[in-house]
C-alpha cells in the first residue's frame, strides 16, 4: 500500500470508529433513538390533529403548547443544564449527590408552582392579550397545570442525562410522544376531536409523564437530607444560564404567539405545521448536547477538547447535511404527510430549515463555552441579542409578511447569534491557551 492510500486508510478507519462507535456517539444514539421515536409520534399526532381541527383550532391549540413549553423553559432559570455540571462529579458520594438533587428538585418545584399559580389567577388577561378572545380563558388554566407536569419532566430528563442514564432518557423521551398520541386517539373514540377536549386530555398526559419520569429518577433521592450551601453553589452557577435560557426560551416560541397576537389564529396554524416538521432539529441538537455535557464538563486540557470537539463537529454536519436534503424535497414532503391542505405552508418550511442550519451549527460553540470554558456569560448575551431581534423583526415583517415574517426573524437571529457565540467561544478558548 503506498503512503497517500495508508493516509487516506487511516483517515477513513478515524472517521468511521469516532462517527459509529465512540462511547459519546453510541450515547448519541439511546438519545437519538428516543427522540426519532418521539419524533414519529408527534408527527402523526401533528397529522392527525391539522385534519381533524381547523386552521384556527390549530393555530389555537400550537399557540397553547408554544405557551406551555415557553413557560417551562423559562422556569427551568438553568437549574436543569447545571446538573451536567455538578452530578458526574458526586457519583462516588451518592449521599451527597441525592442531597443535591433534593435540593435542585425542591428548588424546582417551588418556582414552578408559584408561576403556576399566577398564570392560573390571571388567565384572563393572558387570554385577552394573546388571543384577543376571552373565551379561551378556560385553556389557559387547564394549560397551566400541564407546565407544572412538564417542568417536573424537564428536571428529571436532565438529571438522568447528568447521571449519563441515556437508556431511560430514551425510554421517557418516546413515551412523551407516545402519550400525546395515544390520548388523542383515546379523544377519538370516545368523545368529538374540538379544542378544549384536545387541551384537557394533552394536560393529563404532561402529569402522567411527570409521575413516570420520578419513578424512573428513583424515589430514594428523596428521602437524602437539603443543604443550603448546594443551593448557593445551584444558584451562583444557574444564574446566568437561566437568564440565557428563558431569553432563547421567548426567543423560540414568540413566533406562533405573536402570529396568533399580531394576524390571525389561521396564519399561526399554517405556520405552525410547518414548524412542528423542523422541531426535529432543536430535539436532535439537545440529544447531542445532552451527552457531551458531562463528557467536556470532564476534559481538563486544550487538546484533549480539541480530539473530543472533532467528533461533535462531525456529528454536527452529519445533521445540517440532512437539513439540506429536507428542503430540497420539501414539497413532497409536506404534501404526502399533511395533504394538499398544508401546500401554503411548503415555503414557510423551506425558510425554517434555512435557520435550523445556524440553529444546529451552534452545538459545539455553545457546548464549550459553557460546559469546558465555564463561560454561560457567552450564552446569555447570545440569548439577549436574539430575543431583541426576534421580538423587533415580528414586530416589523409579521404585519407585513406573515407567516413568513416570522420564519425571516429566525433567520437573522440565529444566524447572528451563530457568527456571535462561534467567534467569543474561540476568543475566549485562545486566551485559555495562552496563559
Amino acid at each position: 500500500m503506498t503512503p497517500k492510500k495508508a493516509q487516506i486508510s487511516l483517515l477513513l478507519r478515524f472517521i468511521y470508529t469516532h462517527l459509529f462507535f465512540s462511547k459519546t456517539v453510541r450515547n448519541t444514539y439511546f438519545v437519538f433513538l428516543g427522540n426519532s421515536i418521539a419524533i414519529i409520534f408527534a408527527f402523526v399526532y401533528s397529522v392527525t390533529a391539522w385534519r381533524l381541527l381547523s386552521e384556527a383550532d390549530f393555530g389555537y391549540l400550537s399557540a397553547l403548547l408554544a405557551f406551555l413549553l415557553l413557560i417551562s423553559d423559562v422556569v427551568d432559570i438553568g437549574i436543569g443544564s447545571s446538573l451536567s455540571h455538578f452530578l458526574p462529579p458526586l457519583e462516588g458520594k451518592i449521599s451527597k449527590l441525592f442531597g443535591f438533587l433534593k435540593t435542585a428538585f425542591l428548588y424546582q418545584f417551588i418556582i414552578g408552582l408559584l408561576v403556576v399559580f399566577i398564570i392560573f389567577n390571571f388567565s384572563f388577561l393572558l387570554s385577552d392579550v394573546i388571543f384577543h378572545k376571552n373565551e379561551l380563558e378556560i385553556l389557559l388554566k387547564i394549560n397551566s397545570i400541564g407546565v407544572l407536569g412538564n417542568i417536573i419532566f424537564n428536571f428529571f430528563i436532565y438529571a438522568l442525562s447528568a447521571r449519563q442514564k441515556f437508556v431511560r432518557v430514551s425510554i421517557l423521551t418516546a413515551l412523551s410522544g407516545f402519550m400525546r398520541l395515544f390520548s388523542l386517539a383515546l379523544l377519538m373514540l370516545i368523545s368529538g376531536v374540538i379544542l378544549i377536549n384536545v387541551v384537557l386530555i394533552q394536560t393529563v398526559s404532561f402529569i402522567l409523564l411527570a409521575v413516570i419520569a420520578l419513578c424512573l429518577a428513583d424515589f430514594k433521592f428523596l428521602e437524602a437530607s437539603v443543604r443550603i450551601v448546594d443551593l448557593k453553589k445551584l444558584f451562583s452557577f444557574s444564574k446566568y444560564i437561566g437568564i440565557a435560557r428563558g431569553f432563547t426560551a421567548i426567543a423560540n416560541r414568540l413566533d406562533v404567539l405573536m402570529l396568533v397576537a399580531l394576524k390571525s389564529p389561521e396564519e399561526a396554524g399554517i405556520y405552525a405545521i410547518a414548524s412542528r416538521v423542523i422541531s426535529v432539529y432543536p430535539l436532535f441538537s439537545g440529544s447531542v448536547t445532552t451527552v457531551i455535557a458531562p463528557r467536556i464538563t470532564a476534559i481538563k486540557n486544550a487538546m484533549e477538547l480539541k480530539r473530543y470537539i472533532n467528533k461533535v463537529i462531525l456529528l454536527t454536519l452529519g445533521l445540517i447535511s440532512s437539513i439540506i436534503v429536507l428542503i430540497i424535497i420539501a414539497f413532497p414532503f409536506m404534501t404526502i404527510l399533511f395533504g394538499q391542505k398544508s401546500i401554503p405552508a411548503v415555503v414557510v418550511l423551506q425558510l425554517l430549515l434555512v435557520s435550523m442550519i445556524f440553529f444546529v451549527g451552534s452545538i459545539p460553540s455553545v457546548a464549550v463555552s459553557i460546559y469546558y470554558l465555564k463561560k454561560p456569560g457567552i450564552l446569555t448575551l447570545n440569548s439577549v441579542i436574539q430575543l431583541l431581534i426576534v421580538i423587533f423583526c415580528n414586530l416589523y415583517f409579521i404585519p407585513k409578511y406573515g407567516r413568513f415574517g416570522a420564519a425571516y426573524s429566525l433567520i437573522i437571529a440565529f444566524g447572528a447569534t451563530f457568527f456571535l457565540t462561534s467567534f467569543l467561544s474561540l476568543y475566549y478558548f485562545r486566551k485559555t491557551l495562552s496563559k
